[in-house]
C-alpha cells in the first residue's frame, strides 16, 4: 500500500472500468507545467492538453480530478479513483508496486537551483553538506535526494515544503532568497527563470529522467495500450512537438538582462502607460498584458523610440502603416497605442479559418513585424516542404528561408530578415508571460463594456 494519507476524506467515488465508464477520470495537480486553470476559467497547461487530445480520440470527455498532492494521486491510481493519473508524473520505481508508466512525453533533468544574488554556486552534491535544500514533499526528487544523502554519508538539510505548492512558486522563494537551494527539474527552472532571472542552476541532481502518465495495476489494460501507442504516435507525427511549443518554445529566448529590464520598467514607466492598454482591450479584445508586452518589446515602452528603419514611437509604426491606420502623430502613445491594437486586431482575424488559437496569435504577431506579404510567402514555402503552413511551429521553421537568396528570388514580396519575427514573437510571448504572472488581468466596468460592444 502506498505510504502517505489520503487527505480527500470525501473525494471521488471508484470509477467504473474505461470502457464503461461515459468519461475519464483523470487525476492531476495544479501546477504551471501540468493544470492551469487561467483567469477566464479555461484549463492550461502540457499535460491537459495531451489529456484533452488522448479523450478525444477516445470519444470521451475527460474530466480532471486536481488533488493536492503526489501521494493523493497514487492513492487515487490505487483505490480506483481515477482511470489513470496526469501529473507531472516521473518514471519512479518506488510506485511500480501499485502503478505502471507508459513511454514518456518528455524528459526533464533534476537540478539544484539557487539565486546568483544571494548565494554561491556549488559544483556537486558534496557541497551540498551542512546546508539547507528544498524539495516539494512526497516528490520524486525529495526520494532522489534523500537516497544521495544516505549513501554519499552526507549532513544535507533537507526541507521538504508543502505538496502542494507549484515548483514555480518554491523557486521564487529561492530568488527571494527565503530558501539557499532548491531542487527541481529543468521543465520547471526553465519556467521560473522567466519571472525571476537571478535563478542559475548549480548543477544536475541525476541523469534525465522521463515525465509519463500512470496507471493503476490490475486493470485498464487496454486504456493503457491505447495510452502507449498514442505517446508513440504523436511523436512520430510531430504533434506532440507542436503542443510543447506552445508552452515551452519560447523559452530561453529572454536574457536575464531582458527580464530584468521589463520587471524594473514595470514598476516605473508602465504605469503611466497602463490605462491606455486596457483602453485599447476594450476596443479590440486583446489583453492589455500582450498590447504592453508587444510594446515593451517594440520600444521598452518609450513613446520617442526611432530605429534606423524609420520606424517610430511605443509602437514602432511604420509611416505607411501609421497612415493606413489615421494617426497623425507616431510619437504621441494616445494615439499609437489603439492604432497599433486595431492593427493586431486585423492581423489576427484576417489569418485563414484553420488558424487555431495559439497559433492564431503568433503569427498574426509575426504579421505584425515582417508584414502580411512575407508572411505568406512563409506559409508558401511550409507547403512545398509538406509542413502545415495553420501551424506557428512550421511557420517559424520557414521563416528564416526568407533571408536565403535561393528562396527569396522566387518569392513574391522577395527578400526579408525572415529570423527578426522568429525572435520577435518569442520574445513578445515571454514577456506576456511575465506580466501575466505579476499584473492582473482588466475586467472592464459593465457600463465600458457595453459601450464599447454597443453597435454605433
Amino acid at each position: 500500500m502506498p505510504p502517505g494519507t489520503f487527505r480527500l476524506v470525501r473525494g471521488p467515488a471508484q470509477v467504473a472500468a474505461s470502457d464503461d465508464s461515459s468519461e475519464l477520470v483523470v487525476a492531476t495537480r495544479a501546477a504551471t507545467s501540468i493544470y492551469h486553470v487561467d483567469p477566464d476559467g479555461g484549463v492550461s497547461g502540457l499535460e491537459a492538453d495531451l489529456v484533452r487530445r488522448f479523450a478525444e480520440e477516445q470519444r470521451k470527455p475527460a474530466r480532471f480530478v486536481v488533488l493536492k498532492s503526489l501521494a493523493e494521486v497514487r492513492w487515487a491510481l490505487y483505490t480506483r479513483r481515477a482511470h489513470f493519473a496526469a501529473a507531472g508524473l516521473i518514471d519512479n520505481p518506488h510506485w511500480r508496486s501499485d502503478a505502471r508508466f507508459t513511454g514518456p512525453y518528455r524528459r526533464v533533468t533534476p537540478e539544484v537551483v539557487y539565486s546568483v544574488h544571494h548565494h554561491r554556486k556549488l559544483d556537486d552534491i558534496e557541497e551540498l553538506d551542512g546546508l539547507q535544500v528544498a524539495v516539494i514533499a512526497d516528490s520524486a526528487h525529495a526520494e532522489m535526494l534523500e537516497d544521495l544523502r544516505r549513501r554519499a554519508h552526507l549532513d544535507i538539510k533537507v526541507v521538504r515544503v508543502d505538496a502542494g505548492i507549484d515548483p514555480v512558486d518554491l523557486l521564487a522563494r529561492v530568488e527571494a532568497g527565503e530558501i539557499p537551494y532548491a531542487v527541481a527539474d529543468s521543465q520547471q527552472v526553465q519556467l521560473a527563470q522567466q519571472y525571476y532571472p537571478s535563478l542559475a542552476v548549480a548543477f544536475e541532481l541525476g541523469p534525465p529522467q522521463r515525465l509519463c502518465w500512470a496507471f493503476p495495476l490490475g486493470r485498464e489494460d487496454r486504456l493503457y495500450r491505447r495510452a502507449s501507442d498514442f505517446f508513440v504516435r504523436i511523436s512520430a507525427n510531430g504533434e506532440l512537438t507542436r503542443l510543447a511549443e506552445r508552452y515551452y518554445g519560447h523559452l530561453g529566448m529572454l536574457s536575464y538582462q531582458d527580464v530584468a529590464g521589463l520587471l524594473e520598467r514595470r514598476l516605473s514607466v508602465l504605469p503611466r502607460f497602463a490605462a491606455l492598454f486596457k483602453r485599447a482591450q476594450l476596443r479590440t479584445g486583446l489583453d492589455w498584458r500582450l498590447l504592453a508586452a508587444l510594446a515593451y518589446q517594440e520600444s521598452k515602452w518609450d513613446p520617442h523610440a526611432t530605429s534606423v528603419t524609420g520606424v517610430r514611437g511605443i509602437m514602432m509604426l511604420t509611416g505607411d502603416t501609421a497612415d493606413e491606420l489615421g494617426v497623425g502623430d507616431r510619437l504621441d502613445p494616445e494615439q499609437a497605442i489603439p492604432a497599433a491594437a486595431r492593427y493586431l486586431a486585423q492581423l489576427i482575424e484576417a489569418q485563414p479559418s484553420r488558424v487555431v488559437d495559439p497559433d492564431r496569435l503568433w503569427l498574426g504577431l509575426a504579421a505584425y513585424n515582417v508584414g502580411w506579404n512575407h508572411l505568406e510567402d512563409a506559409r508558401m514555402l511550409a507547403q512545398r516542404q509538406g509542413l502545415n503552413p495553420a501551424s506557428w511551429l512550421d511557420i517559424k521553421r520557414m521563416l528564416p528561408n526568407l533571408a536565403h537568396p535561393e528562396m527569396f528570388s522566387e518569392l513574391k514580396a522577395g527578400y526579408a530578415r525572415g529570423g527578426e519575427p522568429v525572435s520577435f514573437v518569442d520574445s513578445v510571448r515571454g514577456y506576456f508571460d511575465i506580466l501575466r504572472r505579476f499584473e492582473p488581468e482588466y475586467q472592464a466596468p459593465l457600463a465600458s463594456t457595453l459601450s464599447a460592444t454597443s453597435p454605433r
